[in-house]
């Protein structure tokens, strides 16, 4: 992915969704190719299909929340791309040509390989416009956001509250009260059962069913079956020597952090003491693990001597990667400056993959682009197949060599599908009238990428009301659950209102071990626990505060000792200040988004209610 995406992950991801910025990789065609299909959503005179949402999902099961989630991240689209139509912002050849030629799987030795590109194209795109259009969205998606993208100004004051905040500990100490010791004061007549019944048919209905035959071709399959010789795979191997078989080296470090907006002069002191330190190092360099630990202020590293692990070129800030690849192992760095502060590096390792060990890999990956072609070739076959014998799929099988495959009962909704079944493609197919009415097999289902599905109906089943009887047990259960629940927090809200007032109440469980907790680490608790035990004021302890688990628990905190935070860190301050900054982004972003919405109108179709 772009270099754009790589540095402003998180101001993207927060406002646009993981999925909005991600299709180069993936093989996503140009959105509303299909204008003549009901739109779920409007804006403007940009209208957002099915097809649009199917693609944005890939073929990935998602209930009506995550289809909602993402139609809502295809409208921010859209109305960032209105706004830069009506601005006249337009990507040049220029940039195009550049934004692709600086994608690394296009690349080989740092230059931009036509053959590399014509491979993702052949596997991924009907033709580079395609592909080339779905670039040229995405720069001008970037360009909308990049505006959002730079570093916003936060006040020292605040980050050092933040700080106390965060670094508050409460010792707290529960009582729990389980609804399933009130179970047996729970009652629950026939009366209840059949009232809850009544109010809540829709609940116990069975959905209309399914059982399925269905075959399904694979290109993964495909790939399994084909033959890679020895030469072929020397062949791609020196063609992709650098690729495959880059270096990967492990370093130790110890970091004496500094903001990098620090003043000169504190930057200056710290240098001073990164390279006292060096000179104690190179004294006593088996001390280095020891020094580490007892200096570094890199927290993920420090507990290990400051090893970092194996890392590859590009994984690591320039100025700390640079040094690291130009060591020898056991050498010990001067003091790198980065951006994070001074750095003591140690390699430990140096290791390269050889032809032995990636040769499996190579053979897999020969085998998968052998397999591209007959893949498509093979799938223009399926379909000619099941269309020209639509009442069996034995003629596919056969033609083929697929398995045919027989499903249990599978819903409407869902219910009981796996595998490729629970694709929402899938499903739709194998719920229209031509295989339920018809008795027809489907036509070809891409359940997912590479994999294409036929399925016809061997059983079908309609919806149906599930009579009382039936049920009756499960409801029963259900609402002394319920009940027992509501005694539970009956009973633990009473001695909460009497342990406040200074009395010890009767009936209170004993007080567990007494826990830590802070805003850093939760531990065990819910973030709704967690609020209440910081509401109870530290003026008079202990304190008390009761929260209703989901589970039905309820739950009494005392709250003992208080400590107050310390100062943080320059490298938390560091983190703190990127953390609120992203936050200002987002909502400036946020925003700007509802701004938009009111100058391009959204309309809804009929089809979004209906995910």
């Amino acid at each position: 992915m772009f270099e754009f995406v790589e540095n402003n992950k998180l101001a993207i991801k927060v406002i646009l969704g993981a999925i909005a910025l991600t299709f180069v990789g993936f093989g996503v065609g140009s959105y509303s190719s299909v204008v003549e299909d009901p739109y779920l959503a409007k804006v403007g005179h940009a209208k957002i299909v099915k097809q649009d949402l199917d693609r944005a999902l890939e073929g990935r099961p998602a209930d009506a929340a995550v289809r909602q989630a993402v139609l809502e991240n295809l409208i921010r689209q859209e109305l960032l791309l209105a706004a830069s139509g009506d601005a006249h912002v337009a990507v040049s050849p220029e940039q195009l040509r550049q934004a692709i030629a600086s994608i690394p799987a296009f690349q080989d030795n740092g230059k931009f390989s036509q053959a590399k590109y014509k491979e993702f194209l052949a596997n991924r795109y009907p033709s580079p416009a395609a592909f080339e259009a779905q670039v040229r969205r995405d720069l001008l998606l970037q360009g909308a956001l990049a505006p959002f993208a730079n570093e916003q100004l936060v006040s020292g004051a605040l980050l050092n509250r933040l700080g106390q905040v965060m670094g508050e500990t409460r010792f707290v100490s529960r009582a729990v009260f389980n609804p399933t010791d009130y179970m047996t004061q729970a009652k629950v007549d026939d009366a209840a059962v059949k009232a809850f019944y009544q109010a809540n048919t829709k609940r116990f209905q069975a959905p209309e069913a399914v059982r399925l035959e269905y075959v399904m071709l694979t290109q993964e399959a495909l790939a399994e079956a084909q033959t890679v010789t020895d030469a072929e795979v020397q062949q791609y191997y020196d063609q992709h020597r650098n690729e495959l078989a880059s270096e990967e080296r492990r370093v130790a470090h110890i970091l004496l952090a500094v903001p990098k907006d620090a003043p000169a002069a504190a930057r200056a002191k710290v240098r001073a003491e990164a390279e006292a330190l060096l000179k104690e190092v190179r004294a006593n360099p088996g001390r280095f693990g020891e020094l580490a630990k007892a200096r570094s202020q890199d927290p993920g590293s420090a507990a290990n001597g400051g090893d970092l692990g194996f890392f590859g070129k590009g994984m690591m800030v320039k100025p700390f990667e640079d040094v690291a690849f130009r060591m020898k192992p056991g050498q010990i760095s001067e003091v790198v400056e980065t951006e994070f502060g001074y750095h003591i590096l140690r390699l430990e390792e140096v290791k390269g993959a050889d032809l032995a060990k990636l040769k499996p890999e190579i053979e897999m990956k020969l085998k998968r682009q052998k397999a591209a072609g007959l893949f498509r070739s093979q799938n223009e076959k399926l379909a000619e197949l099941a269309y020209q014998q639509p009442n069996s799929l034995k003629a596919v099988a056969e033609g083929l060599k697929l398995e045919i495959q027989t499903s249990d009962w599978v819903g409407r909704g869902a219910q009981g599908a796996q595998g490729v079944l629970a694709s929402p493609k899938v499903l739709e197919a194998a719920f229209s009238d031509d295989v339920i009415k018809g008795k027809h097999n489907s036509e070809p289902v891409e359940a997912a990428n590479g994999v294409m599905v036929v399925v016809r109906a061997k059983e079908h089943r309609p919806a149906r009301q599930l009579p009382l009887a039936e049920v009756q047990d499960a409801i029963r259960q259900e609402l002394l659950a319920k009940e027992s629940a509501k005694l539970a927090e009956k009973q633990g809200e009473a001695v909460l209102a009497a342990l406040r007032q200074g009395t010890q109440p009767a009936g209170l469980p004993a007080f567990g071990q007494p826990l830590s907790i802070s805003r850093r680490a939760l531990g065990d608790l819910g973030l709704n626990e967690v609020r209440a035990v910081f509401a109870v004021s530290s003026g008079k302890l202990p304190g008390y505060a009761g929260v209703k688990r989901d589970n039905g628990t309820y739950v009494i905190y005392r709250v003992e000792k208080v400590e107050a935070g310390q100062a943080s860190q320059p490298q938390e301050k560091a983190q703190l200040s990127q953390v609120v900054s992203e936050m200002y982004a987002n909502a400036q972003v946020a925003a700007y988004l509802e701004s938009l919405r009111q100058k391009y109108p959204v309309v809804m179709g009929k089809l979004a209610t209906e995910q």
